[in-house]
């Protein structure tokens, strides 16, 4: 089999799409909508290529299928084209392998080697770091995932062990995040309400937020960051609630856009607007922003707005 980034002109041919969903082919995918079968689901696409790696009926479901696929670029999506396009090889990386996916898709500080092939990985695609910048910058969507696909992939499995020589392209976030695991205990305070499966982080100064993220019991977290008098705020639903997943998020989503209303009615001082990305996003948040989009600090009362999103949450799953 070979990889081909996913256009219209692979619906001609028998193909696999794994971690994004399209119409036809065959689909091994966590995202909402998808396709795989019920044997081979997982939280990640990488876990389910794993699966597929040591299914015995792996040669019948993949009879006919010369082409893997995917329709965006990402640390899940590359690990899983290479684990379906190198069977055995990728089942002596697993760990690796499942470690480094669930950094990327997750957000989850699994182990330092796995944080930095997510960093790799995401640098490539970035036209002002990558090693690739000159390659990829103009290129047309096709054209450029294309390469990084190809670039990447002969780059397997020894970025896997060898992430290291590519230290600019990750030193400066694992960083940032190590940094605030560190300081986390001694500038934040949190509160957990396990009916509303909702953490509160109360914290005297900007944390990174894969470090928020992993502080937190629940997958809905309001982060409180002292600015001034008061606070910024960001109400967030972790990405994992929005795949499809085995494990259970540990709180679910759901539209927050009528409460940012009802929130700017609550506001006394300053400007700025509450606004609520989506539930479709992969990053849903609510939060206060500027005409540019910056985050402001709110008039409103912590324990008021921890007080309103208890309400909004109880009781639900």
């Amino acid at each position: 089999m070979i990889f081909k980034f996913h256009d219209e002109r692979l619906e001609t041919v028998p193909f696999l799409c794994v971690d994004g969903v399209v119409e036809s082919g065959l689909n091994l995918s966590h995202w909402p909508g998808n396709r795989t079968p019920a044997h081979l689901k997982a939280d990640t696409t990488t876990e389910m290529a794993l699966r597929l790696a040591c299914d015995p009926a792996r040669q019948a479901w993949l009879a006919g299928i010369e082409v893997v696929s995917n329709n965006h670029f990402d640390t899940d999506g590359l690990l899983s084209v290479w684990a379906v396009l190198h069977p055995e090889e990728a089942l002596r990386h697993e760990r690796a392998l499942v470690q480094a996916a669930r950094t990327g898709d997750f957000g989850e500080f699994t182990t330092p080697e796995a944080f930095k092939v997510d960093a790799v990985v995401t640098a490539f695609d970035d036209e002002r770091r990558s090693p690739l910048a000159a390659e990829i910058r103009g290129l047309p969507e096709h054209e450029r995932y294309q390469l990084l696909y190809e670039r990447l992939l002969a780059m397997l499995p020894g970025l896997l062990d060898d992430a290291a020589r590519y230290k600019a392209l990750w030193a400066e976030p694992l960083q940032a995040l190590l940094r605030s695991l560190m300081r986390i205990k001694d500038v934040a305070r949190v509160r957990e309400h396990d009916s509303a499966r909702l953490t509160v982080i109360e914290a005297s100064e900007p944390l990174d937020q894969m470090a928020r993220f992993n502080l937190a019991r629940h997958h809905r977290v309001l982060t409180a960051t002292r600015a001034g008098d008061g606070f910024a705020y960001e109400m967030a639903f972790q990405i994992f609630s929005w795949f499809e997943t085995v494990t259970p998020a540990r709180g679910g989503r759901f539209d927050l856009s009528g409460v940012a209303p009802e929130l700017d009615r609550l506001e006394t001082a300053g400007e700025g607007r509450w606004t609520y990305t989506g539930n479709d996003s992969l990053d849903a948040r609510l939060y206060r922003s500027a005409p540019d989009g910056e985050v402001v600090p709110s008039s409103i009362p912590l324990e008021t707005l921890e007080r309103r999103f208890l309400e909004l949450f109880e009781g639900r799953p």
